[in-house]
């Protein structure tokens, strides 16, 4: 079969992934972790940075003992928190999200509550990593869910919530 010149134009270039994205799509695990970690060190940067200039007179104070240098360090603090906050707050939120949507799935006791919800629990399990697919998994084992080999690790309890030691106790019963 001959390929036109016209037939290679219209055939989309596969982008080249690096080293540090295809990591970062491999370890889906620890993305919540990180969204969350980050969010919260960048809106603590802000509100630092937003109390020592405009609360606790800092740049007067910085000026006052002769360090004009670490002024606009401050700043810099500021707009990049800002920018930064910008960008990882939506992934943190969407992540939150599944977070909430997966606990309420996982606190549900009615088989075909679950098994409606099936889909959407299984996307946020995914999205937020294996200890998640875990407790969906010992969620499906209770109610006698068939989970296929979509998930090969072993269980967790659903709830968090449950200490061991209530376990043994009712075993002991």
């Amino acid at each position: 079969m001959i390929t036109s010149e016209h037939d290679n134009m219209a055939r989309s270039r596969r982008k080249k992934v690096g080293p540090i994205r295809k990591w970062w799509r491999s370890n889906r695990q620890i993305h919540f972790g990180f969204y969350t970690l980050s969010t919260i060190f960048f809106t603590s940067l802000i509100l630092f940075s937003l109390i020592f200039v405009f609360f606790m007179d800092g740049v007067q104070n910085l000026q006052s003992e002769g360090r004009e240098n670490l002024i606009p360090l401050v700043w810099i603090a500021l707009l990049g928190g800002a920018v930064a906050l910008f960008f990882v707050a939506p992934e943190f939120f969407f992540f939150m999200g599944q977070k909430q949507l997966l606990e309420d799935i996982l606190n549900l006791d009615s088989r075909p509550e679950v098994l409606r919800r099936k889909k959407e629990a299984e996307n946020a399990a995914d999205a937020l990593g294996k200890k998640y697919q875990a407790r969906l998994k010992g969620l499906y084992e209770m109610l006698g869910i068939n989970i296929g080999k979509k998930y090969s690790m072993p269980s967790i309890h659903p709830n968090r919530n449950v200490n061991k030691s209530s376990e043994s106790v009712q075993e002991e019963e």
